[in-house]
């Protein structure tokens, strides 16, 4: 049974790791949506509604935290899951952003295959999924 295509709204400043992330995601099955601007958010959550939004934990002149907590405080988020990515996972970042119902926190440099795991993760039933060598995305069956 094939599953519904997952959309991920990205919100990362760097181009490289924005272009990793987004080869991960197509490489398994998900539409991966280019935000390139803080400023842009709102509007890229209100017209796509995403399933998940990936934001850096540090944007450009903007706090990636403080950011989703003024969308939380306007329910724009009430559907989507957020992960946080961050080249820095101090025990306050990681503690503040579960804290504001984050469905993830990941730590740069990003492993692709663990980015997708955690994703689908938060989708499946069973709540286990398994990346293989070839790095499609299989129910655990353990």
């Amino acid at each position: 049974m094939k599953r519904e295509t997952l959309s991920v709204l990205i919100l990362e400043p760097n181009a490289l790791q924005r272009e990793l992330i987004k080869m991960a995601l197509v490489r398994n099955d998900m539409q991966p949506i280019i935000c390139d601007q803080p400023a842009a958010l709102r509007r890229q959550l209100v017209e796509h509604l995403p399933d998940v939004l990936l934001i850096d934990t540090y944007l450009p002149g903007q706090n990636g935290l403080d950011l989703i907590g003024q969308l939380n405080s306007d329910i724009l988020l009430k559907r989507t899951k957020v992960f946080f990515i961050s080249s820095m996972g101090f025990p306050e970042i990681v503690q503040k952003a579960a804290r504001m119902g984050a469905s993830g926190f990941l730590v740069k440099p990003l492993d692709p295959d663990l980015l997708v795991k955690r994703i689908l993760n938060c989708f499946s039933p069973s709540g286990k999924i398994e990346i293989r060598n070839t790095g499609v995305p299989v129910l655990s069956v353990r």
